[in-house]
């Protein structure tokens, strides 16, 4: 570890001091419109806002950002600090440097020169100026990819040796261990700055002024629950319904994904929490969904192979057998909806047969072997209605055909929108099968040779949706 000091700061702890009034500013860039990409520095940028959040900072953040919203959320940063009192700034991602000015680089990164990097990247000296604003009370902490993004004339990868501002003081080196210094070591009540850095910090680098007294996390700190520390984390819907798909693939049951974390999410997180030795609250903090995240991963991976390799076995010889044995062990697998569709056109395609053959006989014998065959089939309401029916009853039952489909409302439209498409006038797109659909619907069949009734069959739901 290399340390280099201006100046020793002798700094008051911050006990008296309310912890809201901490502030943070975030920006991490793992995702690149051009050049190489870094995508632990996007996966990694939610668990610092959490460890931040968790403690008590403002976190004004934001990750894969171009140059606008880099200037934006920086311009945030700077609204606030003089009303904050202890302030951090946390840069990851691509940094590059021209003698003693470096950048960090935006997502939408695309220059060839240094004077077009001057003007589109974010100077880092310039966001440690802001930090000087309270001297003594700033830290920060820059995490370098290590990487180039792209070759530019007189630029070179990484951060340069730059004159700070009195009372700042800069951590430097890879993201990922810059990152889990921040959360494991400084996020800590009641751990001053110099305590850490007289532990062994790897190969980081320290310069500026080192606030020897300060904490970064206040000694006031309060001891939350467990359901504090996840209400903390401000948790969307989706991402619950993340952390649900998450347990569920590593095989705790949450009896369902809806976002909603009820008893059954709680039990499986619990399940989860004793099988990683972890206290059972059925509560999650910043690293624990962190970790949830990681296995879910890993796991989704191993059931995608597995998935592929039954795949391989059953559905893709394409007999009515393979496809459902595969749907009976992957019911939401990678190939189910494929399987679904193809079973239906061989359902629908043999059903269709087998009904063209009862009409064509036209007897009460062929039509009770048709329900014999198909007793759960889409004809299976007419057979019945035309077994003992006089003739002319059953001359015109076009719309007991469709009936008989059960269309529901997205079935509908989608059929519409097909027939739309085609270059038929079928009015409003709604779904709803009025006088102007029922034309359309005459004229598409029309023009195929099918029967022109204006009402919807299996054969031409066939033709439209799968292309038969």
């Amino acid at each position: 570890m290399r340390i280099i000091v201006f100046s020793l700061i002798a700094l008051l702890g911050l006990s008296g001091l309310a912890r809201a009034k901490n502030l943070a500013l975030v920006l991490s860039n793992g995702y690149y419109d051009n050049g190489t990409d870094v995508a632990t520095i996007s996966r990694k940028h939610q668990q610092l806002v959490n460890a931040l959040e968790s403690q008590g900072y403002e976190v004004i953040e934001g990750k894969d950002l171009n140059r606008l919203e880099t200037r934006q959320r920086i311009g945030a940063f700077a609204d606030k600090i003089a009303r904050a009192d202890t302030v951090i700034a946390v840069l990851s991602g691509h940094v590059a440097h021209f003698g003693e000015v470096s950048w960090l680089l935006p997502a939408d990164m695309n220059v060839s020169s240094v004077t077009g990097l001057a003007f589109r990247g974010a100077d880092i000296s310039f966001i440690a100026q802001l930090l000087a604003q309270k001297p003594g009370k700033s830290v920060l902490f820059v995490g370098e990819s290590g990487r180039e993004l792209v070759r530019i004339p007189l630029v070179q990868e990484g951060l340069a040796r730059m004159p700070l501002p009195r009372g700042v003081m800069m951590i430097s080196g890879a993201y990922d261990k810059v990152g889990d210094l921040l959360r494991h070591s400084f996020l800590r009540p009641n751990v001053r700055v110099i305590d850490v850095l007289r532990t062994d910090i790897g190969r980081l680098e320290i310069e500026g002024d080192i606030p020897a007294s300060l904490e970064l996390v206040g000694t006031r700190s309060v001891a939350r629950t467990p359901e504090q520390l996840e209400d903390a984390l401000g948790l969307s819907r989706g991402e619950r319904r993340n952390i649900q798909q998450d347990l569920t693939d590593l095989g705790f049951d949450t009896r369902g994904i809806d976002g909603l974390f009820g008893n059954g999410t709680r039990t499986a997180i619990r399940g989860w929490q004793r099988r990683e030795r972890l206290t059972r609250s059925g509560y999650l903090n910043a690293d624990q969904v962190a970790l949830l995240r990681q296995q879910g991963d890993e796991a989704r991976v191993e059931l995608r192979a597995g998935d592929r390799s039954y795949w391989a076995q059953t559905g893709a010889n394409g007999t009515e057998r393979g496809l459902q044995l595969y749907l009976q062990r992957y019911p939401n697998g990678q190939f189910a909806n494929r399987a679904r569709a193809e079973l239906a056109r061989m359902t629908a395609q043999t059903d269709e047969q087998a009904w063209g053959r009862a009409v064509r006989i036209n007897t009460d014998p062929a039509y009770r072997e048709y329900l014999r065959d198909f007793p759960n089939g889409i004809y299976k309401d007419i057979a019945r209605i035309r077994i003992g029916a006089a003739p002319e009853v059953v001359d015109n039952d076009a719309k007991r055909v469709e009936d008989a489909l059960r269309l529901n409302s997205v079935s509908r439209l989608l059929i519409e929108q097909r027939v739309a498409d085609l270059g038929y006038r079928t009015g409003p797109r709604d779904g709803n099968f009025d006088l102007a659909s029922r034309q359309a619907f005459r004229s598409y069949q029309r023009d195929r040779g099918m029967p022109s009734t204006g009402y919807v069959t299996a054969n031409m739901i066939r033709r439209l949706l799968l292309g038969q």
